[in-house]
């Protein structure tokens, strides 16, 4: 009996936080004016190293919810110094040619309008302006001699051919989904910098 309402508690609990991603997404195609609610949703973070090393992650959550799976990671080929816009023609360029992977319904880069700017025009390029693409900036820290205290604003999600920033409760699902799969795609991608760093380290050491 015991088993049996723990049971009905796990899948009570499961059909709330499915009913509350539902939501968050539904929130995220009103809100962005979208054509379809974002079931799949691709983030991609572009990611330098003292000016040398660059590399990219793609980020996948499907239905709200990360899944590692799909993650892939790219070290940029064909980019020498620090060239945002080649190194997010490569990653796209790369991530399209795989016909195999279904489209998403919403493409996230991280950064404020240079960034999303930067990958419309690739996408065009690419065949695939109808994709939509918001770019996410990060808050920013407002800060006043006179005032005597430290302000921070609220993360600014810019949309292609609109001048201000949309903006949502940071209380609101679809607010905590879009900044989880920026957040998220950072990660990776600083995560596979530092496996190169250490690889590079090691490298030396066994040369010297």
């Amino acid at each position: 009996l015991m088993a049996e309402e723990n049971a009905k508690a796990c899948f009570a609990d499961y059909v709330s936080k499915s009913e509350k991603k539902r939501l968050g997404l539904e929130l995220i195609k009103e809100k962005l004016g979208l054509a379809q609610i974002p079931v799949r949703i691709e983030c991609f973070d572009i990611s330098t190293f003292q000016g040398r090393e660059t590399v990219a992650s793609q980020v996948v959550f499907e239905d709200g919810v990360p899944d590692k799976n799909q993650y892939r990671r790219y070290k940029i080929a064909t980019v020498s110094g620090v060239d945002d816009y080649a190194s997010m023609h490569e990653v796209l360029s790369r991530r399209f040619k795989h016909v195999e992977y279904p489209d998403p319904q919403l493409i996230v880069v991280d950064g404020g309008k240079g960034q999303l700017n930067i990958a419309v025009r690739v996408l065009k390029e690419l065949g695939k302006s109808q994709l939509p693409v918001v770019g996410l900036a990060k808050a920013r820290t407002i800060s006043s001699f006179t005032a005597g205290e430290v302000e921070r604003s609220q993360e600014r999600f810019f949309l292609p051919n609109r001048q201000n920033p949309v903006t949502f409760s940071e209380a609101s699902e679809a607010y905590r989904i879009l900044v989880a799969i920026r957040d998220e795609a950072h990660r990776f991608a600083i995560t596979y910098h530092r496996k190169l760093r250490e690889a590079h380290s090691m490298d030396s050491q066994l040369d010297q």
